[in-house]
Order: structure tokens, then sequence, then C-alpha cells
């Protein structure tokens, strides 16, 4: 019965052992486990956050795009109004009535002879009929404008270009600001 003995002792130490062996393999896997899900973990966060960036990136482009493509739209309708009203009171300057365009016209023509002295005064075909020059200003012709004279000095060195449309652009210039302010401010 000795040897049944020592066959049950090694079996029943060779069964520990087996048991034991299983328990650290089983450890070893499950701390394997724990650490690929961690790497997981991390690997699914670092991508969450690399997405999101990527997303907020896109976003911001997107909105940036739609900001600078709405200023455009805005511009282009500002600059339309804009040129739209000065045309309008261009057409306005135009149609000027009769006796107040005689009455700018003799002063415009006293002030042209104070600065140039004897000179020439040109006016479209319809004003021509309006213009009553001071002596020593001479009428030269007509010139293609809506309304308004340009003088120029005898020697031709010189011109005062008082036409609407040159006019109508300086006070645009100057009060451009102003304009700007009162239409869209």
């Amino acid at each position: 019965m000795g040897l049944e003995k020592l066959v049950e002792d090694i079996l029943l130490k060779g069964d520990e052992r087996a048991q034991e062996i299983i328990r650290q393999g089983e450890a070893e896997r499950d701390d394997q486990i724990l650490a690929a899900d961690d790497q997981i973990r991390l690997a699914r966060e670092k991508a969450e956050k690399k997405a999101d960036a990527q997303i907020s990136q896109m976003e911001q482009h997107e909105l940036s795009s739609a900001e600078l493509e709405s200023r455009k739209t805005l511009l282009a309708a500002q600059r339309e109004v804009l040129e739209d009203l000065k045309e309008r009171s261009l057409a306005e300057l135009a149609n000027y009535p009769s006796d107040r365009r005689e009455k700018l016209y003799d002063s415009l023509s006293a002030k042209a002879k104070a600065i140039l002295g004897e000179c020439v005064v040109y006016s479209n075909s319809a004003d021509g009929v309006l213009l009553k020059p001071p002596a020593g200003v001479i009428k030269g012709g007509e010139i293609d404008c809506v309304g308004g004279l340009v003088f120029e000095s005898r020697d031709g060195s010189v011109r005062l270009d008082y036409r609407f449309e040159t006019l109508l652009e300086e006070v645009w210039n100057r009060k451009m600001s102003e304009i700007y302010s009162q239409l869209f401010g």
C-alpha cells in the first residue's frame, strides 16, 4: 500500500501544481486583458479627442467660410445700394431746375473769372442757353456731361472742372463715411 499512497501523493501534488499553474495562467490572462482594455480605452480616448479636434477645426473653418461669404454678400449689396444712390443723385442733378441752374452757373462763372481771369467756359448742349458768362469769359463749346461747367484758362494750362459728375464725386468721396453710417449704421 505504500506505493499506492506514494502515487496518490504524487497525483495530488501534480493536481495542486496544475491548479496553481492554471491560476497563474488565468491571473496573467486577466492582467493581459486589463492591460489590453486600458490600451484600447486610451487609444479610443486619443482617437475621440483627435476626432473632436478635427470636427471642431472643420466647424470653425466652415463657420469662417460662411462668415466671409456673408460679409462678401453684404458688402456687394451695400456697394450696389451706394452705387444706386450715386446714380440717382446724378439723375437728380441732371434734372436740376433751369432757374436754379442758371443762378449756379452765374456764381460758378464769377468764381472762375476771379481765379483764372479771362477764360473759356464749356457746358453741355442743353445748358448753353442758360449760360450768360460775365465779360472776359467766353463760351468755348460743348462738353459731354449731365450738367455743370468746365472753365479753362486762355492758354489752356489750367482747368476748373465744375461738372455735376465731378462735383458729386468730390462730395461723395469727402462724405463717404457719413453717407455709409446713415445708410448702414
